[in-house]
């Protein structure tokens, strides 16, 4: 039977094979050039990017309060947040975040990190005493 000329699924379905394998040449590529522990900063990065991007949509980060994934332990992600009342709906907010930067994350080249807990700062290393 001839096949439609309209119906284009077999070429979307190719393009979206072709995204994946340029991420996981562009991923092999960057473990090969950065080394032994570049596995882990490539999913450090995933972290703190998906974290900024939720953080960011949820409305949690404006003007002056900020918050930052500062490292991750144990499935425990440290966070500074430059204001204590921003610290604590992080805090009122943690089950959310959680699932909504793991999900963030999910599929992305690198990104095998998955985060169980919240240990929230006020004023660390991010925040300047001057201010």
């Amino acid at each position: 039977m001839p096949r439609d000329p309209s119906d284009r699924s077999d070429e979307l379905h190719r393009g979206g094979a072709r995204i994946e394998e340029a991420a996981a040449a562009v991923h092999r590529a960057l473990l090969t050039c950065l080394g032994p522990g570049a596995g882990e900063q490539i999913a450090m990065a995933q972290a703190r990017l998906a974290w900024q991007e939720v953080t960011t949509e949820a409305g949690l980060s404006r003007g002056p309060m900020t918050s930052r994934l500062v490292g991750l332990v144990n499935g425990t992600a440290h966070v500074d947040a430059s204001e204590a009342i921003l610290a604590n709906e992080l805090r009122l907010r943690t089950d959310a975040l959680l699932w909504a930067v793991n999900a963030r994350m999910e599929g992305r080249p690198g990104a095998t990190l998955r985060i169980s807990a919240l240990d929230i700062t006020v004023g660390g290393p991010t925040r300047r005493p001057d201010l």
